[in-house]
């Protein structure tokens, strides 16, 4: 189970605070939250994973395929960082 908790810190930015797994049916859940933010404005999602306890390879997968500059990924687990780690340099090597 994920939850996500947002948190505005200024206009062009919003904390997504994660706490729990993030299973493929909490990645879907999560994907909805970041399009509700994604807009046109040019607006930074920041997800925070300190309460991240696990996360599958396909979830990490996933995560890589839409980070971009408006989406950063901090706080991870030494485990989630190296899963995140892993897959971007499959992403890069390709």
């Amino acid at each position: 189970m994920l939850r996500i908790t947002e948190n505005f810190e200024n206009g062009k930015t919003v904390r997504l605070r994660l706490d729990g797994t993030i299973s493929s049916d909490a990645f879907t859940d999560l994907t909805d939250v970041f399009a509700a933010h994604r807009d046109g404005a040019g607006r930074t999602v920041i997800l925070d994973m300190a309460g991240v306890e696990f996360m599958n390879a396909q979830v990490a997968r996933e995560l890589v395929s839409i980070r971009s500059e408006h989406l950063r990924i901090i706080n991870c687990s030494p485990f989630i960082g190296t899963l995140l780690e892993t897959y971007s340099k499959g992403e890069t090597g390709k």
